[in-house]
């Protein structure tokens, strides 16, 4: 479980950081910035409480596509 964090966390923080400086609505940003957060907090129990693999996945891809998506926002912002 430490080892997923590790490959997820400071993609977000990267990512998060660059989002937040173009300057977001304010009710995208705490969408996406608390989405992520909670999908990994989902995430987090799930391994706990020894969920399938799918329920784990779930929350690993929503949190994955919520960090694509901040992503994609800056790369639009940086070539508009």
């Amino acid at each position: 479980m430490h080892r997923n964090d590790l490959e997820n966390i400071p993609a977000f923080l990267a990512v998060g950081l660059l989002f937040v400086t173009t300057d977001p609505s304010q009710g995208w940003a705490m969408a996406l910035l608390y989405g992520f957060v909670v999908a990994r907090l989902l995430h987090a129990a799930a391994y706990l409480t020894k969920q399938t693999h799918e329920v784990r996945a779930t929350f690993y891809t929503i949190g994955s596509v919520i960090v694509v998506g901040m992503a994609l926002w800056v790369l639009k912002v940086a070539l508009a």
